[in-house]
């Protein structure tokens, strides 16, 4: 399996990924394989077949694999999946939700350069600040927050939390709190 996997990799590397595509389901498969080495080909694997037409299912299939992963795949998998994210996202709210989900899963494993890039992102797009005002809000009231996801609250509840301070229940000082 480990040869197998890395040879389709190369092949799609070389050849392009059109005709690995039909064998996604069975690489997402070897993401459990008792092996970390054949766990390691997958992921390769599935960052190079990943594409426009692809990359909601895989990132989505990634995301949750990155649930039960064990900690030797975590951090790179976290990295494939933010860099697959931002490179294919169909539009930006899913790019936020996605990576907003990354931190509530990894919160450890996430580098201060996946959520600095999300901040600048946000920071960039004057649609998206209100949407990511209210995911980080909603994020927040979970019982247990990562630090990261703390970070990024603060920063974005701070400079964009007034798009949503006029819903109920979102005021300045709830937010605060």
């Amino acid at each position: 399996r480990y040869i197998g996997l890395q040879t389709m990799a190369r092949l799609a590397q070389v050849e392009g990924n059109g005709s690995i595509k039909k064998h996604e389901t069975t690489v997402l498969s070897n993401l459990k394989d008792a092996d970390i080495s054949v766990r390691r080909r997958a992921l390769d694997l599935l960052f190079v077949m990943c594409d426009h037409s692809n990359s909601a299912n895989i990132v989505a299939e990634l995301v949750t694999y990155l649930a039960v992963a064990d900690r030797a795949i975590r951090e790179e998998l976290v990295l494939k999946i933010a860099i697959e994210a931002e490179k294919y996202a169909k539009d930006l709210e899913w790019y936020v939700t996605t990576i907003l989900q990354l931190i509530s899963l990894a919160g450890d494993q996430i580098s201060d350069d996946i959520w600095h890039r999300l901040i600048q992102i946000v920071t960039n797009n004057k649609d998206l600040q209100a949407f990511a005002a209210e995911k980080l809000f909603v994020s927040l009231q979970s019982p247990r927050c990562h630090e990261t996801l703390v970070k990024v609250g603060a920063y974005i509840l701070g400079e964009f939390g007034c798009f949503i301070a006029d819903t109920a229940g979102r005021s300045g000082e709830e937010q605060f709190t």
